[in-house]
């Protein structure tokens, strides 16, 4: 959506991916920045009992990249909070829904449509990643699978129009 629709205006954009892992504990990340400073891939490995708290993963990722120089401080012109060097964040959840360019066979579609039912049916992605105070905007995001026919316009001259 960044790319896509209606760009937004940020002086750095994340991109986080939670992991979640085997052992219970586990509270990991690994960075790839592309060679910019301005583009950030955040990749979260946190184990299943370990409770996904992303923005103040988050906060704690960016204050340490600030610190390596990896990234640049933002800091921030108008604040309550004194010697603020992180900005606002703003989260994007992506929900997965089935296109009706998908070709599947009938029980591929049925085990798609099983999870991304159960996707939705289950509570607010916010909560699970302990967004639910945070600013946080859900996208529905078209799934296409299998192979599909591209649809094709052909342009025509305009027809003549007859006057009654």
């Amino acid at each position: 959506s960044i790319l896509d629709k209606r760009p937004k205006r940020a002086k750095a954009y994340w991109f986080v991916t939670v992991n979640v892992t085997n052992e219970p504990y586990t509270a990991e990340y690994a960075v790839n920045t592309y060679g910019t400073k301005n583009v950030i891939n955040v990749q979260l490995y946190l184990g299943f009992r370990k409770q996904t708290s992303v923005n103040v993963y988050l906060r704690q990722i960016v204050h340490e990249l600030i610190a390596d120089g990896t990234i640049e401080a933002q800091p921030q012109r108008f604040t309550t909070t004194p010697g603020r060097d992180v900005g606002d964040f703003s989260f994007v959840i992506v929900n997965d829904v089935i296109s009706p360019l998908t070709k599947l066979t009938g029980y591929e579609k049925f085990m798609v449509e099983a999870r991304v039912w159960l996707q939705n049916l289950s509570s607010n992605p916010a909560s699970w990643f302990g967004l639910e105070y945070a600013d946080t905007v859900v996208e529905r995001v078209p799934l296409i699978l299998g192979k599909h026919q591209e649809s094709y316009i052909k342009r025509i001259k305009p027809k003549k129009q007859t006057k009654k």
